[in-house]
């Protein structure tokens, strides 16, 4: 059987990552900072099936490389995913639980010296912030935890630093929270982060940086503006035409499989840049091929293949596939068989809705459309998102004649090109 390296319900692997450099190289620069002592984090934020994870999971693995391409980086690191529903303490104690598997033996032993009950058998147990903790705690109780989060982070430096096996010293510690959004007690995070960060870098032990995940960071520094002085904000767009080709490419050549460059070019737009559409394309791509040649024959069936899966995936929630259609679904329907960005008054005159503004906030929140830099014009997700819609609505417009005349004013146009 042919070796697939395209796995749609896993995260990016980071020998098949791909583009993204820009976003890479500023927070590489930041940790080379911690190494000196100037904490930095930062907050990464962006719509769902952009490639956030992925991006956590290549810089983490950067972090602890020591590369010397990328900053020569050697960090103790942690990545944990917040549960729905779960409180801040509860996620920074089990952040810091992911370090203790990493430590070396004679830093665990003067951690459970110097730390006594907040270090036992190996785990740290941090005391009012246990799972019974109330979801909004008192600032008594945040004042609490920052204290006992220093500490702990201050004894993991000492510890570290007084390890016997100096020729792996650490440059620091990287903390990676995924899920932000999931935290309950959301509000307070901010103050809480700015009060451990700032007051490390008093105490000159500022070798720490969080990198939060999330969809998006207003209601992190919600409760505290000052945090974004601490935070990078790092707002993650989708990949451009070049990267997502890039990555395709990577993985084609792990296949062992050749490919036609034109075919990859004019087809890779249908993703839309979107990391997690790139990967179930390419993966079908693989999938479809039987004779070691990506080409246009496979392209079509593999668009078709992904376009209908996504149904049950990432365009789940952008529209009723499953249920019956709504008025928004009837804009998305214009927008699908129109196959070009309108403008908000060319939308209303072609769907028949009158009061087509009330829609498009919801429609963007979900991610159904987008919108120009000015706002002049909207379109859908991706082209895989079009091909989607027409799969479903594609009965009614053979039996009903529904949307037909603009489907064919958009195939005419085509053809005269």
């Amino acid at each position: 059987m042919k070796y697939n390296p395209f796995n749609p319900n896993s995260v990016v692997s980071t020998n098949l990552f791909a583009g993204r450099k820009r976003y890479i190289f500023q927070m590489i620069r930041k940790l080379e900072q911690v190494k000196m002592g100037m904490p930095s984090s930062f907050f990464l934020f962006g719509e769902r099936g952009i490639g956030k994870t992925a991006l956590a999971k290549l810089l983490k693995h950067i972090a602890e490389s020591k590369d010397t391409m990328f900053g020569n980086l050697n960090f103790l690191t942690s990545y944990y995913t917040a549960e729905k529903g779960q409180t801040i303490g509860s996620v920074l104690q089990s952040s810091l639980n992911e370090l203790t598997d990493r430590l070396p033996k004679t830093a665990l032993e003067v951690l459970s010296t110097k730390l006594g009950a907040v270090f036992k058998n190996g785990k740290f147990s941090i005391g009012p912030f246990s799972l019974e903790m109330a979801s909004q705690p008192t600032p008594e109780v945040v004042t609490i935890l920052k204290d006992q989060i220093v500490s702990i982070l201050s004894n993991i430096f000492i510890s570290l630093k007084s390890s016997e096996n100096q020729t792996n010293e650490k440059d620091g510690v990287l903390i990676i929270i995924d899920e932000m959004q999931n935290v309950s007690d959301l509000s307070l995070c901010a103050q809480l982060l700015r009060g451990i960060i700032t007051t490390l870098d008093v105490k000159e032990m500022g070798l720490i940086s969080f990198l939060l995940i999330g969809y998006d960071d207003a209601a992190f520094f919600e409760g505290d503006l000052s945090a974004r002085r601490q935070f990078d904000t790092i707002c993650l767009e989708v990949m451009s035409l070049e990267e997502a080709g890039e990555a395709m490419t990577k993985g084609f050549q792990a296949a062992g499989v050749g490919h036609d460059e034109h075919e990859l070019r004019k087809n890779i737009i249908a993703t839309g840049g979107y990391p997690h559409a790139i990967q179930l394309l390419a993966h079908n791509l693989l999938e479809e091929d039987n004779n070691d040649f990506i080409g246009q024959d496979d392209w079509n069936i593999a668009l078709l293949r992904t376009a209908l899966e996504l149904q049950k995936k990432d365009f789940a929630d952008m529209y009723h596939f499953e249920t019956k259609p709504t008025v928004k679904e009837s804009l998305l329907d214009v927008l699908a068989a129109v196959g070009k960005p309108l403008s908000k008054t060319e939308l209303a005159e072609k769907s028949g809705v009158k009061n087509v503004y009330q829609y498009l906030p919801d429609l963007r929140k979900q991610g159904s459309i987008k919108q120009s830099q000015d706002g002049a014009k909207i379109e859908l997700h991706s082209q895989l998102f079009r091909t989607s819609i027409l799969l479903k609505i594609l009965p009614r417009i053979s039996e009903e004649g529904y949307l037909k005349n603009f489907i064919e004013e958009e195939f005419h146009s085509e053809i005269a090109k």
